[in-house]
């Protein structure tokens, strides 16, 4: 849902992000590339320059949020007794079956699972306002996927403990990782985008 300022994400990212994972499932057997392991970088009095940077590993949150959740809870439910490894080769399997089109994810929300108690969440929960920086530095590569791109998303960060977001992020991450204590989700809401390439600031839209 959009409002407040939130705009949807350039349609260009969101396709390559769901491109990206596709081939991740496909080609690394859901091994996460650089392009989906952004930098936050959030104020931190006391800082040398005020702000810090954090890296994290990125989610996209389906259009059919618990309709994905009750999918990716049953396949841990029912396979656990198989052991984690039967859980995970299923959860591919899943994912390489969701990957197929930008239309079927959020426009504006990127998220993801951390500690409570890391300096990055203690952050966000005194101020929302971040960046979210995309850089794949590699100049060889001129696929879509691995083409050289940098990219600064403002974003305002919700802390979440619980709610449809929460538990969808959750059973996705216990699909590869197992049950996991004392975490919250971070829902990353989209202001606006620039490509910082070679030290410019160029607005993205499209």
């Amino acid at each position: 849902m959009l409002g407040d300022g939130v705009k949807p994400l350039p349609l260009s990212f969101l396709e390559w992000q769901v491109q990206l994972r596709a081939w991740t499932m496909e080609q690394r057997n859901g091994a996460p590339h650089a392009g989906v392991a952004p930098l936050v970088t959030v104020r931190r009095p006391g800082a040398a320059l005020g702000v810090v940077s954090h890296s994290i590993i990125c989610g996209l949150l389906p259009r059919d949020l618990d309709a994905k959740t009750k999918a990716w809870r049953e396949i841990y439910e029912s396979g656990i007794g198989e052991g984690s490894r039967a859980v995970y080769d299923r959860g591919i399997e899943s994912l390489k079956r969701c990957y197929r089109s930008a239309a079927d994810f959020d426009p504006s929300s990127i998220t993801t699972m951390l500690s409570a108690d890391s300096p990055l969440v203690e952050a966000l929960r005194a101020e929302a306002r971040c960046a979210l920086v995309f850089y794949v530095f590699d100049l060889t590569d001129r696929s879509e996927i691995g083409r050289f791109r940098c990219l600064h998303m403002d974003c305002r960060a919700s802390v979440l403990e619980g709610g449809s977001v929460y538990d969808n992020v959750h059973w996705h991450n216990t699909l590869f990782h197992g049950p996991t204590e004392d975490q919250v989700v971070i829902h990353f809401r989209h202001l606006a985008s620039w490509d910082t390439r070679f030290g410019g600031l160029a607005p993205v839209v499209d």
